[in-house]
């Protein structure tokens, strides 16, 4: 059985996948020996101008990482997180950026935009589903009457 830690953990490395996979693919592509033979294919017309070898490599190369790499990472960056905290935070976060319609981190440099933070979303409902928790909400607004 899987703790709620190891779940945020899968499905946050799965969710980031595509971002992980450009930075993988942008750090390839700045190797000299992975830019001298991505500038051989592009020579020989094979290939548009556009082609990235770094891009493909990085799609090889994920899939073995991110069980493997990013998701022990969570793991040891939710240590300190009650397990049972943990679908509720998740939650709360999501549904916070989503009502501000994107979310701006490290300094302005990563946007998740709405589609992206929805597709969390439902990841999360699928994969970290909250139990309700039965506090008392706190009433901030005089009660309308009928």
């Amino acid at each position: 059985m899987f703790n709620n830690r190891q779940k945020l953990a899968a499905v946050l490395a799965k969710w980031g996948q595509p971002a992980i996979q450009g930075l993988i693919g942008s750090k390839i592509n700045n190797l000299p020996l992975i830019a001298n033979i991505e500038a051989k294919i592009k020579s020989t017309g094979f290939v548009s101008p556009m082609y990235s070898l770094g891009g493909d490599l990085s799609k090889l190369v994920m899939g073995g990482i991110s069980a493997p790499l990013i998701e022990p990472f969570l793991n040891k960056a939710l240590a300190n997180v009650p397990d049972d905290m943990i679908p509720v935070l998740a939650h709360s976060f999501v549904e916070n950026a989503i009502k501000n319609g994107s979310m701006v981190i490290f300094e302005g440099n990563i946007e998740l935009e709405l589609e992206d933070l929805q597709e969390l979303q439902k990841l999360l409902r699928y994969n970290l589903p909250v139990n309700p928790l039965d506090n008392y909400q706190v009433i901030t607004e005089e009660p309308k009457e009928n």
